[in-house]
């Protein structure tokens, strides 16, 4: 099977060099402010529901108060602190154009990346060209939501912490950013940060660091105490989208992402709850949504071709420590969906959909990648 995909590859691969050409990098811009537009035209920017949240806490930080910011938005404040600029100068399309800019400065990283693992500019290019032209995540990018700012920072981060020799004060302030972003920034940053130190470790016990230590991240997760019931209530009753079906949480008195599997499994049993993960995890993967329109589902089934692409970089490349990095990210956070609930809008594959689209580039190298 695979065979035959390398073979069709190789007959694309003298059309794909000519990605490299310097004027390529203007011609992505321009396409993907295009997209931008007609996102724009077809939802506007979003600065209502969860936006006011983070515009609203910025304010009171403004005006002295950071009871919010220490409390409840303390998982946001890398976003806070990224809108407190625009919300003083009380114009937030001025933070909408930052977003837009960071997004193009994180396709250049992603390139970057791509082009260090692979050894070819054209491959990094390719990259660049699908994270910015990738509607799913670009449409965040008109969004005051914390989900570009936090894919971007991401990828500034894991780019930055694999390219410099040491690491310096910018990439820990990024890393930061990054981890206080999003709840999530945690099966993001700390895997970097384990990778990153595997090299401190003799071989071959520095592999077995790496996974043994991001398997822990993950139990440490589903055991931290004191999580707030309505954030373990969709998982206590079953539900695969948050706020959609599931069983009655009456008498869930847990404290842990454990704690609500428990009480899942005694009310559903052991069989149902497999197929409740199994469902979550694949509701992850599905880039359409059924209350998306016909038109809007067509252009998010397009990239549906990356994943095969992607699991077919694994396979051949599985040995590039570079890939092992990637594929830890994208199973601790496939696993935490798996383990609590995916969301109405696909929000929660845009950070992951970067990483696929430089798994899915590996895929598509003759040689074998630099590392």
């Amino acid at each position: 099977m695979i065979t035959p995909l390398l073979l069709v590859i190789g007959r694309f691969y003298p059309i794909l060099r000519q990605l490299a050409l310097p004027h390529t990098r203007w011609i992505i811009i321009g396409l993907h402010l295009l997209l931008l537009a007609s996102i724009g035209l077809q939802q506007g920017v979003l600065v209502d529901k969860e936006a006011l949240k983070y515009t609203g806490c910025a304010s009171d930080v403004l005006h002295g108060d950071f009871a919010d910011l220490s409390g409840s938005y303390l998982k946001y404040a890398g976003y806070i602190l990224f809108l407190l600029p625009f919300v003083a100068l009380d114009n937030l399309w001025l933070a909408v154009i930052g977003q837009i800019i960071m997004g193009v400065v994180a396709s250049e990283a992603l390139a970057r990346y791509a082009e260090r693992l692979t050894g070819n500019v054209a491959l990094g290019r390719i990259a660049m060209a699908l994270f910015l032209l990738c509607p799913l995540v670009q449409v965040w990018a008109l969004a005051l939501y914390t989900e570009y700012f936090f894919t971007c920072m991401v990828i500034l981060f894991v780019e930055r912490l694999d390219r410099v020799p040491q690491v310096d004060a910018t990439t820990i302030g990024v890393g930061v950013l990054a981890f206080f972003a999003r709840p999530v920034g945690l099966f993001f940053v700390v895997p970097a940060l384990f990778w990153r130190l595997r090299a401190r470790v003799s071989k071959p016990f520095s592999r077995w660091f790496f996974m043994v230590a991001c398997a822990m991240l993950l139990v440490v997760a589903t055991t931290v105490p004191h999580i707030a019931a309505p954030q373990l209530e969709p998982i206590a009753s079953g539900q695969v989208i948050a706020g959609v079906d599931g069983v009655s949480t009456e008498g869930f008195t847990g404290a842990t992402i454990a704690d609500a599997h428990h009480y899942l499994v005694d009310r559903v049993g052991l069989t149902e709850w497999i197929r409740i993960t199994l469902r979550r995890t694949a509701s992850l993967f599905n880039l359409t949504r059924p209350w998306f329109s016909n038109g809007h589902n067509a252009i998010n089934a397009l990239f549906f071709a990356l994943y095969p692409l992607a699991l077919l970089g694994i396979v051949r490349w599985w040995k590039s420590e570079r890939v092992r990095l990637l594929l830890a990210i994208l199973a601790l956070n496939i696993a935490i969906v798996g383990l609590t609930h995916d969301e109405w809008s696909g929000r929660f594959v845009a950070p992951l959909l970067p990483w696929v689209i430089v798994l899915a580039c590996v895929s598509l190298q003759p040689s074998r990648p630099t590392a």
